[in-house]
């Protein structure tokens, strides 16, 4: 009976989600906050800041929960804090660029909730080494995860359906792990995460009808980040992030500057007939999108689905290597 009901509480919140969802898109066009598809012809307009109903959706959803258990969902309080202050300042950075360099500095300040609160654990888990003690480092290492998840889930969102097609895989991979750990407290925000992602994509695929946002990138970001440190997951996490680490590291780089996408004069793709292209000017970035069209020019679609495949694999990597720490060396 208590999956049953599960599944029907599961069942209105994606029900809900994609109402939301929709309307928020009637209501950007409607309000002309919208933005250029620069990977397709004409350059058409679509919904800005689709990413404020899933911000929404999975709050609420953390902070309902929290209200009813607030012993057996109290991690929430904090995963949901640290999401939401990125999330706050990805929604100022759509309305008011921030700049290269002030939004990541500011998104060190969302870490301030599991500082406070002392919601980690210093003794990180490797495969095959017993947990190694960071008393001192950790807590300085901490903002700087929150504001590299947050920023490079924000920079890879290149492609209709890309952030979306990056985040399920890791968020399954996740499910799984907690599955069968101790972590099953944490499958319901990560089940509602995953709902929601997928109501996203439902608008969000190619030919996208709306834009995730800074907003919503910065929050699925800075979930993924609180949750490898509330939940100890921090290597599991860090190893299905790799498609975002490569891209992040290809772009600073080249780039040799934390650049906004608008900052960077020479494209590292062009649009012709339909197809991306890589560009093949030395002053463009390098980026893994560039990299992905190497062997020649590809549909936006194929693009989101390399993507696919790149999270999917490093999520199973992850999956594997969440085991590979649970053997220990004598």
């Amino acid at each position: 009976m208590q999956y049953f009901e599960s599944a029907l509480i599961f069942i209105l919140f994606a029900f809900i989600t994609f109402l939301f969802q929709r309307k928020w898109i009637q209501l950007m066009y409607k309000k002309g906050i919208v933005g250029k598809d620069i990977h397709k012809e004409g350059k058409p307009n679509v919904a800005e800041m689709g990413g404020i109903p899933l911000m929404v959706m999975i709050s609420s959803f953390s902070f309902i929960l929290f209200y009813l258990k607030p012993n057996y969902f109290d991690k929430y309080l904090v995963i949901i804090s640290v999401a939401l202050i990125v999330g706050i300042i990805g929604v100022i950075d759509d309305i008011k660029d921030l700049g290269g360099k002030l939004k990541p500095a500011l998104t060190l300040l969302a870490s301030i909730p599991i500082l406070i609160t002392g919601s980690f654990d210093p003794h990180p888990s490797f495969p095959f080494i017993p947990k190694t003690s960071l008393t001192i480092v950790y807590p300085f290492l901490i903002p700087i995860s929150i504001a590299v998840t947050s920023n490079a889930v924000n920079m890879l969102n290149v492609v209709n359906g890309a952030t979306p097609l990056l985040v399920i895989p890791i968020l399954i991979s996740l499910t799984v792990i907690s599955l069968v750990s101790n972590k099953t407290t944490l499958i319901p925000l990560l089940v509602a995460s995953i709902i929601s992602l997928a109501v996203f994509f439902y608008y969000n695929k190619y030919p996208a009808k709306t834009f995730m946002g800074n907003c919503g990138d910065f929050f699925v970001g800075g979930l993924l980040g609180a949750i490898a440190i509330v939940y100890s997951l921090e290597f599991v996490i860090l190893v299905s992030m790799l498609p975002f680490i490569m891209h992040g590291f290809f772009v600073i780089s080249s780039v040799k500057n934390f650049l906004e996408k608008k900052q960077i004069k020479e494209k590292p793709v062009i649009i012709k007939n339909g197809l991306l292209y890589p560009s093949l000017k030395k002053e463009s970035p390098l980026t893994l999108m560039r990299i992905c069209l190497a062997e020649g020019p590809l549909k936006e679609k194929d693009i989101a689905l390399i993507f696919l495949i790149l999270s999917t694999v490093s999520s199973l990597l992850a999956l594997f290597t969440y085991f590979l720490t649970q053997i220990k060396i004598l």
